[in-house]
């Protein structure tokens, strides 16, 4: 008696993971090919911070927890506590998912809310079809008046990118300024990147440089 083997071959296709990385002065992220030229001040490897703080834009706090590429790194900023970062972190989950992140930079790790002067940027790759939409901006928008009920909602459109704005006054016992969660989003190659960009409006222009000299170094390879 003759035995018939049907060998059936399931053939699955591998799934690869969004990932980012720092090399020399640029993140890399992949598969999508984003590149983008960061700071040069953000490259240090002593903190150049002044004490007691000056709550500007200084740089401090480990090379690899201020540029935050792995995923130990980036879920250890995931629910972020202190002045401004909890607002930032609130607002910015309510709107993005936090899966998503590859990215947390800025010249001083994100959490503790020990400065406020200092840019933070997040690069999110999301599906193609899950931009962020009114429902989760008015989301977000809810999330930050749970803090400040001063906090508004605008958006615009530049020639690459979709732009929503949720800002507020942001007032701590006896300091204050404006608070600023920027997300720009676009569609590349099948997918949606989103640079979330938080930082306060204050008499030093250094974080609001920074962010525009990024948005002017992106590049897709």
């Amino acid at each position: 008696m003759w035995s018939s083997i049907l060998v059936v071959a399931t053939l699955t296709t591998a799934v690869v993971q969004d990932s980012a990385r720092v090399v020399g002065s640029s993140l890399i992220v992949e598969p999508i090919g984003l590149h983008i030229d960061l700071p040069a001040e953000w490259f240090g490897t002593k903190d150049t911070i002044a004490w007691p703080p000056s709550c500007g834009h200084e740089l401090r706090g480990s090379v690899d927890r201020r540029l935050a590429t792995s995923r130990a790194m980036l879920d250890s900023v995931k629910n972020a506590g202190g002045e401004w970062d909890r607002e930032y972190s609130a607002v910015a989950d309510s709107i993005l998912p936090f899966d998503a992140v590859v990215a947390q930079l800025g010249p001083e790790p994100f959490g503790g809310g020990e400065c406020f002067g200092d840019l933070q940027m997040r690069v999110y790759v999301l599906p193609d079809t899950v931009p962020p939409s009114a429902h989760s901006i008015a989301r977000g928008l809810r999330v930050a008046r749970s803090f400040f009920p001063s906090a508004e909602a605008e958006s615009r459109d530049s020639t690459r990118w979709h732009i929503n704005r949720l800002h507020w006054d942001a007032w701590y016992y006896d300091y204050g300024a404006e608070a600023n969660v920027e997300i720009f989003t676009a569609r590349v190659r099948g997918r949606i990147v989103a640079l979330v960009f938080m930082r306060a409006t204050v008499w030093n222009d250094r974080a609001e440089r920074d962010q525009r000299f990024m948005l002017n170094h992106v590049r897709f390879q």
